[in-house]
């Protein structure tokens, strides 16, 4: 066999087993989805430190697949009766229960940046992830499948969550609000598609096209364009963009409610990746424009507007 006959081989079994490797990557999650959720088995509630309006409560949940779920809760403390009087024979107030996927780095701390619940339950979960989130540069790449692990786990911890929160006396099944904030975007969008118990999907400061998102996010750290293109391109692929997009799982929200509320200002998400999710949704649908920057922690003002704007759209009809 000749040396260019050889080398020919080489470079086709190359590019068959690059190609197999992507579309195993890229497999239907779906089938994953539904295997990690399993059946709730385990609930552990740990009461936290509240206040005179509010209780916190800490739930850890374990499915018989063996993924866990944990959870912060807050809930409005109901008005105490008179003394001398019965309890209400109707048990506790059924209230709208808001589930939030936030930041990568917040997770369930995302309940606690809300003082005031207006009357309804809020709930924050982690991602189901034990390593540490901000490892970055090199110290990525052996990390690499357990984050993937983890971001395809996401959805189904969703599924787990709502298991939950429909066994209690004090939510309303009619009002589960799944609400996806920038990183939590994706997952809420695919876990709201794919759950008919939820019955309003909203994005905060989300947009679609996770590649675009990855490399307008590398600007800074990847200046070099063409650097900066294979970069977003392999992370987006070891992260399963291409099957987590939140465009390709929008269209089945409908006919629930899909709602998204956008920065004027983002300077994290590009207009076309934000425009690119809101055309992807079907009817009805409703895209919410608010002045300021990207949503952070530490930017209490825009958190507290976004928090206003969906208690009071949620208060309003479908």
């Amino acid at each position: 066999m000749s040396r260019g006959r050889r080398w020919l081989i080489v470079i086709i079994g190359v590019a068959v087993v690059k190609g197999a490797a992507v579309v195993w990557l890229l497999r239907d999650p779906v089938p994953h989805f539904r295997a990690r959720h399993g059946t709730l088995v385990e609930t552990r509630v740990e009461p936290l430190t509240g206040s005179a309006s509010f209780a916190n409560e800490r739930v850890v949940l374990r499915s018989s697949s063996g993924l866990r779920g944990e959870l912060l809760l807050r809930r409005p403390i109901d008005p105490a009766a008179p003394a001398g009087t019965l309890p209400a024979p109707q048990g506790p107030i059924r209230r709208p229960v808001f589930l939030i996927l936030g930041g990568y780095e917040t997770g369930e701390r995302a309940a606690t940046l809300i003082d005031d619940t207006e009357g309804n339950i809020v709930v924050a979960m982690a991602y189901p992830y034990d390593g540490d989130v901000r490892v970055k540069g090199l110290a990525v790449v052996p990390a690499v499948p357990r984050i993937r692990q983890a971001l395809l786990d996401t959805p189904a911890a969703v599924f787990l969550a709502i298991d939950y929160l429909l066994t209690r006396p004090d939510v309303d099944p009619a009002r589960v609000e799944l609400v996806g904030a920038s990183f939590g975007t994706p997952f809420a969008t695919v876990a709201g598609a794919l759950d008919p118990r939820v019955t309003r999907v909203w994005s905060v400061h989300g947009a679609g096209e996770p590649y675009t998102l990855m490399s307008h996010n590398l600007r800074k750290s990847v200046p070099w364009r063409p650097a900066r293109a294979l970069v977003a391109g392999l992370a987006n692929i070891l992260a399963a963009g291409p099957r987590l997009a939140p465009e390709r799982w929008a269209p089945l929200v409908a006919p629930r409610d899909f709602i998204m509320i956008n920065a004027t200002e983002d300077e994290r998400l590009p207009r076309e990746a934000i425009m690119t999710l809101f055309d992807s949704a079907r009817d009805p649908k409703e895209l919410i424009w608010l002045p300021g920057l990207h949503v952070q922690s530490n930017r209490t003002e825009i958190l507290q507007g976004l928090v206003r704007t969906v208690l009071q759209r949620a208060a309003r009809p479908s």
